[in-house]
C-alpha cells in the first residue's frame, strides 16, 4: 500500500510537472498561422464546421471541442493554448497506466509518465490551438483497453480491473477518438491492433482476438459517417496535389531519417538528439539482454514508432512532412526510454549486489545509480536549449517574419460596428477575432485561398444573404489576386460599390463595399465624353441616410483605341464647392484599365462614397478623369474638367 501511494504520488508530481513545463510564454508568442485557423474555424455554426472541416485535412474532433471551450471562455489566446496543455497532460498519467499494464512493472510505468511530462515534442504541441495536444491522449487509450483485455496471469494486476466489455469499449473509443482528432494517429492505431490481434493468437485466444476485431468494427463504425463525408474529399485533394508534389521526387528513406530528427525534436541540437536517446535505449537493450522476457517488452513502442516514421515518410511523399505528424509515437517514445532506464537500473543493482559485503555497504548505491546518472546528464545537457528555448519559441510553423495584429490594425480604424468583414483564409480570421474589440465589426468568410478553397457558388450566397443585413461589407484577401482570390475581388466590384481600397503588408488587400438600398436612377448626362472616351450611362439615387456609402454606377464605351490608363475620379461636393466623400480609381476598381477595353463593350464601373455621419442636405456629384502620373485632369470635349451626374440628398 505504501508503494502504491507513493507510486501515485510520483505520476502526480509527474504530471504537475509536464503541465507546468506546457504553460510559459503562452500569453507572450503570437498566434501562429495554423492557430488563427483553429481560432475561426471553431468560431463557425456547427453545420459550417463541419463542412468547413471536410475540405481541410483534419477531422473535426478537436474543433468540436475548441468550439465549446471558446463560447464558455471567449476569444483569447492564453486560453485557447491552455486548453491544448490540459488536453497534452492528460497522456502523463494516462502513459503511467498504458505502461503499467504493459510492463507489469511501476518502476518503468513511472519512468515512462516522467519522460511523456518531459518529451519535447509532446510539450511543443501541448500548447498550441491544434488538435495534436489531444490526439496522444486517445492513442494512450486505445492501447490500454487492448491491453486490458489481453491481460493473463498476473493476479495482483487484476484486482480490481475492469471487465472486459469496458476494456473493448476503452479500446473502440480510443481508435474512434484518435481517428476522429488526427488521420495520422492511424499509423499508431494499425500499430496497436496489429501487436493485440498477434498476442492474442500467440496466446490462442481466440475470444480475445474476437472482441479486440469487434471493437476495431464498432470504432469503425463510430468513424463511419465522418469518414464516408470526409474522407472521400480528403483523398481527392491528396490526389491532386500529389501529381505536382515535389516530395514525389524524395526516397522515403530521407523522410524517415527526417522522422527520427523530429521525433525527438532534434532541429536546433542537431545529430545529438537522436544519437543520446538511441544510446539509452541500447544502453537498457545491452543489459536486458540476458532476458528475452524483457526484450519482447519492445515489440509495442518500437511498432508504434516504426509504424509512424514509415507512415508519415509515406504521405509526406504524397501530400506534405511535417513535425507534428508524429505526436502520436511520443507516448511510445517515452515508453521505450522509460523501459530502458529500468533496465540500466535493474542491472546497476544486479552489479552492486555482486560485490563483497563491506564494499557493497558503501559503493552500491553509487554502483547502481551511476550509469542512470550519468545517461540523465547527457540527455538534459543536450536537450537543455531545446527544452528550455526552442520547445517555447514555436518556430517550426514560421518561415518568414509576420504580425498577426496587422489585420485589425487595418481595419479598426476604418470600420464601424454595423459593418462585416470577410476574409478569405481562416487564419487572419482567427488573428482578427483575437484582436477584436467592443465596436469592431463581426467577421465572416469567403474561402479563396489554401488550404481550403469554397465553390464560387457558396460564398455568392452567403455574401448576397450578409448583403440583406448589412450596408457597408469589407473583403480582406490574403495574396491579392492570386489564384481565386480574383474571381472574389471581381465579384464584390461587379456587385458592391467599393468605397475604399487599400494594400497592407503580406500582399493583403483591404477593400470597404457599400449596398444599394434603393433603385438608382439614371442620370441625364449620357454621352458624355473625354475625346475617344465615353460615358454612356450613370446611376445613383435620389437620396441616401447620413454615415450610407453613396453607390454610383457608371458605364463606359471606349469609341477609339485608348493609349493612356486614366483614372476616374467620383466626387461628392457641398454646396460651397468642398468635397465632402470621393472615390478615385481606374475601371471597376482598378480591374478594367482603359487600354484593355475592346471597342465598343460597355465596361461597367462602380463606386462608392463613405459619407460622413454628421452631414445633412445636398450634394453634388460629379465625375471625371485624371492621369495618374501627371495627376493632371483630362477635360470633356465640351472643354469641362468634370461633369455633374445629379443632386442627392442626404437625409
Amino acid at each position: 500500500m505504501t508503494f502504491l501511494l507513493r507510486a501515485s504520488t510520483l505520476v502526480a508530481l509527474a504530471t504537475l510537472l509536464g503541465f507546468a513545463l506546457r504553460l510559459p510564454l503562452n500569453d507572450a508568442i503570437p498566434p501562429r498561422w495554423d492557430e488563427g485557423w483553429s481560432i475561426a474555424h471553431a468560431s463557425l455554426s456547427l453545420g459550417e464546421l463541419l463542412t468547413i472541416t471536410a475540405a481541410d485535412v483534419h477531422p473535426p474532433l478537436y474543433y468540436l471541442l475548441l468550439s465549446a471551450w471558446q463560447r464558455a471562455v471567449g476569444y483569447d489566446l492564453f486560453a485557447a493554448r491552455y486548453l491544448s496543455v490540459l488536453m497534452s497532460t492528460t497522456a502523463i498519467p494516462l502513459t503511467y497506466v498504458v505502461a503499467k499494464v504493459w510492463s507489469r512493472s511501476q518502476r518503468i510505468a513511472i519512468l515512462a509518465a516522467c519522460f511523456m511530462a518531459w518529451m519535447p515534442l509532446a510539450v511543443y504541441y501541448g500548447a498550441v490551438v491544434r488538435m495534436y495536444a489531444l490526439a496522444p491522449s486517445f492513442v494512450l487509450l486505445a492501447a490500454y483497453g487492448a491491453h486490458r483485455r489481453l491481460e493473463i496471469g498476473d493476479r495482483r494486476l487484476r484486482r480490481g480491473a475492469i471487465s472486459d466489455l469496458q476494456s473493448l469499449i476503452i479500446l473502440a473509443v480510443g481508435l474512434a477518438g484518435a481517428m476522429l482528432t488526427l488521420y495520422h494517429a492511424v499509423w499508431a492505431l494499425v500499430a496497436i491492433v496489429i501487436y493485440a490481434l498477434g498476442h492474442a493468437g500467440l496466446w490462442r485466444d481466440r475470444r480475445a482476438a474476437c472482441d479486440i476485431a469487434l471493437s476495431v468494427g464498432a470504432a469503425v463504425l463510430i468513424f463511419a459517417p465522418w469518414g464516408l463525408f470526409a474522407v472521400p474529399q480528403f483523398l481527392g485533394r491528396a490526389a491532386a496535389e500529389a501529381t505536382t508534389n515535389i516530395g514525389q521526387q524524395i526516397p522515403m528513406s530521407y523522410f524517415v531519417r527526417q522522422g527520427v530528427f523530429d521525433l525527438t525534436m532534434a532541429q536546433q541540437i542537431g545529430i545529438a538528439g537522436p544519437l543520446v536517446i538511441g544510446l539509452i535505449v541500447v544502453a537498457g537493450v545491452a543489459t536486458a539482454s540476458i532476458r528475452r522476457q524483457a526484450l519482447g517488452l519492445l515489440v509495442l513502442p518500437l511498432a508504434m514508432i516504426v509504424f509512424t516514421l514509415l507512415g508519415v515518410a509515406f504521405a509526406a511523399r504524397q501530400w506534405a512532412f511535417n513535425a507534428r505528424m508524429l505526436i502520436c509515437a511520443t507516448p511510445a517514445l517515452a515508453m521505450l526510454l522509460g523501459w530502458s532506464f529500468d533496465q540500466i537500473l535493474a542491472a546497476g543493482a544486479r552489479n552492486a549486489g555482486r560485490r563483497p559485503q563491506a564494499a557493497k555497504r558503501k559503493t552500491h548505491d553509487a554502483i547502481r545509480y551511476a550509469p542512470s546518472i550519468l545517461l540523465s546528464l547527457a540527455l538534459l545537457a543536450v536537450y537543455w536549449p531545446t527544452s528550455t528555448s526552442f520547445v517555447y519559441a514555436k518556430t517550426l510553423e514560421v518561415f518568414d517574419p509576420y504580425n498577426p495584429h496587422i489585420y485589425h490594425a487595418h481595419i479598426a480604424p476604418l470600420a464601424r460596428s454595423d459593418d462585416l468583414v470577410f476574409f478569405n483564409v481562416l487564419s487572419p480570421a482567427g488573428f482578427y477575432a483575437l484582436d477584436r474589440r467592443a465596436g469592431d465589426p463581426g467577421w465572416s468568410y469567403a474561402l479563396t485561398w489554401d488550404p481550403v478553397i469554397e465553390p464560387r457558388a457558396r460564398w455568392e450566397a452567403r455574401i448576397a444573404h450578409a448583403a440583406q443585413r448589412y450596408d457597408r461589407l469589407w473583403i480582406v484577401l490574403y495574396r491579392g489576386l492570386a489564384g481565386k482570390n480574383g474571381d472574389l475581388r471581381g465579384w464584390m466590384d461587379s456587385n458592391f460599390y467599393p468605397a475604399h481600397a487599400q494594400w497592407g503588408e503580406e500582399e493583403v488587400f483591404y477593400g470597404l463595399y457599400g449596398v444599394a438600398r434603393d433603385d438608382l436612377l439614371t442620370s441625364n448626362t449620357a454621352g458624355a465624353r473625354w475625346g475617344e472616351i465615353v460615358l454612356e450611362t450613370a446611376r445613383l439615387p435620389e437620396a441616401v441616410s447620413p454615415g450610407a456609402i453613396l453607390p454610383v454606377a457608371l458605364t463606359w464605351r471606349a469609341a477609339a483605341p485608348i493609349g493612356r490608363n486614366y483614372k476616374v475620379f467620383v466626387h461628392a461636393l457641398r454646396p460651397d464647392g468642398s468635397v465632402i466623400a470621393q472615390h478615385d480609381a481606374q475601371p471597376l476598381n482598378d480591374l478594367r484599365p482603359m487600354t484593355t477595353w475592346p471597342l465598343g463593350e460597355a465596361v461597367r464601373d462602380n463606386h462608392g462614397l463613405a459619407l460622413p455621419a454628421d452631414y445633412r442636405g445636398p450634394l453634388r456629384i460629379v465625375v471625371g478623369l485624371y492621369d495618374p502620373d501627371s495627376g493632371k485632369r483630362r477635360r470633356t470635349t465640351d472643354g469641362t474638367e468634370a461633369v455633374m451626374l445629379a443632386t442627392v440628398v442626404v437625409r
